[in-house]
């Protein structure tokens, strides 16, 4: 028995972060001049300090006092050159970051433009706070969110939100670097916030739908989903998404209208083929699936979901050495990927390669110890060996994490010697139970 698919592309990319809204140019504008007559001020009062200390020193006649003044000169001088450069790094820094609301299909920059970024923000975070608002803040946490430095994107966001505690754009945006970071209740409380300050804002509803996703809150997900694209109907990454919960609830059907009508918009993007393979896997239309995670592969060569997807669809065609080769393409790139292990296996064992497949299963639950898809799978391949004892165990405890196991065994032909053997036979039916128990 094969584990489950691979869903892709719930998290990947910050979807609609949203950086301003109505009436920001205006706003923009005023707090530059704001913000110049600000740094105008700040300078100054350096050049003042300079300009006293300088006489001081010019006229200081005591050795001891005047050496002092000189290195006080010196530190002040090397604070405004610092001051100066942090502001020059900071106002680049600001220049690379968005202001208005990023796409779900926005490219992520390249790891130099990332690493460029994260050097002027190590610069940039000396200014001094008198320089700082939350705008600045604002804008510093969207640069690092788009060079995917979200730690130290929460601390900017973090830090503008103790001066405005409720701008939506802020929180919502925080909330996408929480997310990233795997805190999704964190996200979800952001989220929440910023739609209760901006209803029907499609961005923040989607990616409130991925924080949702990510917590298994699937209906609400699909909720939130539905809703946004109420407001931005042809949105490629929201069918993806919605999709994904559609399947994650079981209706397959629905799933692959969402794929089909996202794929329409975004005709070569290797995660909606992925995930339609998926859905047209579970109508067991194996060969069009097969079809979307070749074309996947083909955009994406080295995707190790995608692999171990095929995978399962060249199990379900029983063309188990392909399969074979798939599965240890994956775990070159995901060593201890415990499901890939266990599929692994699967297509050893149906090779007649027992103690490979029990072996994979063995590491698959030392990963993984209470899965009961490998449980059942050891289960089986230990039958084949006629290890009737050790199957049984493990018979055992796979029906008891999941009872529809139970029918699956009746009929799966690994089971067949084990069923009718005389001895363990009735201990087999006794896991089991018979056709019209449950």
């Amino acid at each position: 028995m094969a584990d489950i698919p691979a869903i892709i592309g719930v998290v990947g990319g910050v979807a609609g972060i949203v950086g301003g809204g109505g009436g920001v140019v205006s706003v923009w504008r005023v707090w530059r001049q704001e913000h110049r007559e600000e740094r105008q001020a700040f300078f100054a009062s350096y050049e003042k300090s300079i300009a006293t200390l300088e006489t001081q020193h010019e006229r200081e006649t005591d050795p001891t006092k005047k050496e002092q003044k000189r290195q006080r000169l010196e530190a002040v001088e090397n604070e405004y050159l610092d001051q100066q450069e942090a502001y020059r790094k900071n106002r680049a820094l600001q220049q690379s970051a968005p202001r208005g609301a990023l796409t779900a299909d926005r490219p992520r920059p390249s790891q130099a433009v990332a690493s460029e970024v994260r050097e002027l923000w190590e610069k940039a975070r000396h200014l001094s706070p008198a320089l700082l608002r939350a705008e600045d803040h604002f804008l510093r946490g969207n640069a690092l969110y788009e060079a995917q430095d979200f730690e130290n994107a929460l601390q900017e966001y973090n830090a503008a939100l103790e001066v405005r505690p409720d701008d939506p754009y802020t929180l919502h945006n925080r909330g996408g670097a929480l997310q990233e970071l795997g805190r999704f209740e964190d996200a979800l409380a952001d989220f929440n916030r910023s739609l209760e300050l901006r209803p029907d804002q499609p961005s923040m509803l989607y990616n409130r739908g991925i924080a949702l996703y990510n917590l298994g809150r699937y209906e609400e997900a699909l909720a939130d989903y539905n809703r946004s694209l109420e407001l931005r109907p042809d949105h490629g990454a929201t069918l993806n998404n919605r999709g994904n919960a559609l399947y994650k609830l079981g209706r397959h059907q629905d799933a692959l209208a969402d794929y089909n009508r996202a794929l329409e918009l975004r005709p070569d993007d290797p995660d909606i083929l992925n995930n339609r393979g998926n859905a047209l896997d579970d109508l067991a239309r194996y060969d069009d699936a097969l079809a979307d995670f070749n074309r996947s592969l083909e955009l994406r060569p080295d995707q190790p979901d995608t692999l171990y997807n095929r995978g399962i669809a060249l199990d379900n065609l029983r063309r188990y050495e392909e399969a074979l080769a798939d599965y240890n393409r994956a775990l070159k790139l995901r060593p201890e990927h415990a499901a890939t292990l266990n599929n692994r296996a699967f297509a050893v064992c149906h090779l007649g390669r027992y103690e490979e497949a029990l072996a994979d299963c063995n590491r698959s639950l030392e990963l993984r110890p209470d899965n009961p898809a490998t449980l059942y799978n050891r289960a089986s391949v230990l039958s084949l060996m006629r290890r009737c004892r050790e199957s049984l165990v493990d018979l055992s405890a796979a029906v008891a994490f999941d009872p529809g196991k139970k029918r699956l065994a009746r009929e799966d032909e690994d089971f067949e010697g084990l069923r009718n053997d005389p001895e363990w036979g009735p201990k087999f039916w006794e896991i089991v139970g018979r056709e019209d128990q449950p």
